[in-house]
C-alpha cells in the first residue's frame, strides 16, 4: 500500500513553454526574441521526450572569420566579444533522440579505437600512428557535428534564424 506524500514532487511531466511565435523562412525557422520553438520534435513533428533541454546557441558574422587568417588568438578574442546568443528548446521524439545518441556513440567509439590504434602503432614504431591520430581527431569532429540538433544561422536583436529543423516540423509552422 502506498501512502500519499504531499511533499513529493509531481510525477507528471510539466512542460515549461515560452511563447511560440515562430515562422518558417524557407528551410530555416525564425524565432523572435523572447520566444521559443514549439514543443515538438524538430525532425518528425511528434511529441518530444520531456523535459526538453534548453540549448544556448551562439553566432557571429562570417566576416569575423577573416581574422583567422591574421591570427587564431585575435580571431577567438574578437569572436568571443562580438558573438550573439539565444536560448531555444529543440525537442526530439524518443526515436530521434535514440538515433542521435547511437550516432554520437558510434563516432566516439571509432575515435577512441583510432586513438588506441595510434598508441599501439606508436609503441611499434610504425609510420601510420600519426595518421591514426589525425583520423581520430576527424572522428571526434564528426561526432561533435552529428550531436547538433539546431544551429544558429543569424542572430539579431529582433530574431534568431535557426537551421537544422526538418520538413515535417517546418510544414507545421506555415
Amino acid at each position: 500500500m502506498t501512502e500519499y506524500n504531499p511533499f513529493a514532487p509531481p510525477k507528471t511531466a510539466v512542460l515549461d513553454v515560452r511563447p511560440t511565435a515562430c515562422r518558417r523562412d524557407g528551410k530555416f525557422v525564425i524565432v523572435p526574441t523572447g520566444a521559443d520553438l514549439p514543443p515538438r520534435c524538430i525532425v518528425c513533428n511528434a511529441p518530444p521526450v520531456l523535459p526538453v533541454k534548453v540549448k544556448k546557441l551562439t553566432w557571429h558574422s562570417p566576416w569575423i572569420s577573416v581574422l583567422f587568417l591574421v591570427n587564431v588568438i585575435v580571431y577567438l578574442v574578437v569572436a568571443f566579444i562580438v558573438r550573439k546568443t539565444v536560448s531555444v528548446s529543440p525537442g526530439l521524439c524518443a526515436a530521434h533522440a535514440a538515433a542521435r545518441k547511437r550516432r554520437i556513440g558510434i563516432w566516439v567509439a571509432v575515435a577512441a579505437g583510432l586513438m588506441v590504434a595510434g598508441f599501439a602503432l606508436l609503441d611499434a614504431d610504425e609510420p601510420w600512428s600519426p595518421l591514426c591520430f589525425v583520423a581520430a581527431f576527424i572522428a571526434f569532429v564528426v561526432a561533435m557535428f552529428s550531436s547538433r540538433t539546431v544551429y544558429a544561422r543569424e542572430i539579431t536583436v529582433d530574431y534568431a534564424r535557426l537551421g537544422g529543423c526538418k520538413e515535417p516540423f517546418l510544414r507545421s509552422l506555415e
